[in-house]
């Protein structure tokens, strides 16, 4: 379901935004600039979000009295939304006249003519947002420690796009852009925090369930 969903805002959203931006002219070019840096924001709150309810599904937290099959959802959802509203990022930044940036300069990133470091932080949070939801799709596939050991890169992968939001990013030095990074950080180091200190391991019982490579009782 989730893969679906985000195939569908995909291809709403790419074509959308390179329209915006071939056809753009005066006060329309902005207005493109806007919408493809939009779409770059998403996709950071999406991987953030994602990073954040993944350990706290981990760590049984939950907001209220939902069933954490929820929040397990909503991470699943969030994480392959993330991926497409990266590929709408990316279609209006490779149509942009400005930037001059090519297909080439994204999937490699340092070679990029425009902030080749803040691009090729743009790139690792790519490639390996990419790896962790395809060992997620793969999970039944894999052992259980292979897959684990893939999703940790979900860490590398946020730290990655958190940084290249911040030197990339025209307007990384606004104060909302600056409170955004900052409080969405402080919330990923907190949580990672409880994780360090106060692991815990889901344990096998006869009445759990498995839900992907997570297992939940089936009341939860």
């Amino acid at each position: 379901m989730s893969w679906k969903l985000a195939a569908l805002v995909a291809v709403g959203l790419v074509p959308g935004i390179v329209l915006a931006q071939l056809t753009r002219e005066g006060d329309s070019a902005s207005r493109s600039w806007d919408a493809l840096r939009a779409a770059g924001f998403t996709a950071y709150l999406l991987l953030w979000f994602s990073t954040v309810s993944g350990m706290a599904v981990r760590l049984r937290l939950r907001p209220g009295p939902a069933p954490i099959t929820w929040l397990l959802e909503a991470h699943r959802v969030s994480g392959t939304l993330a991926l497409a509203f990266i590929a709408g990022h990316v279609a209006g930044i490779l149509v942009d006249p400005w930037t001059g940036i090519s297909a080439t300069d994204v999937a490699l990133g340092a070679t990029s003519p425009y902030r080749p470091a803040a691009v090729l932080l743009g790139t690792v949070a790519t490639w390996l947002a990419a790896t962790v939801l395809l060992s997620t799709a793969l999970a039944g596939r894999m052992t259980n420690a292979t897959w684990r050991s893939l999703h940790y890169l979900a860490f590398p992968a946020y730290l990655a796009a958190l940084l290249h939001g911040i030197t990339a990013g025209t307007d990384s030095a606004a104060t909302p852009a600056v409170a955004l990074y900052a409080a969405t950080a402080a919330v990923v180091a907190a949580i990672l925090a409880v994780r360090v200190l106060e692991p815990r391991t889901v344990q096998r019982s006869p009445n759990r369930v498995p839900v992907g490579p997570v297992t939940l009782r089936p009341e939860e």
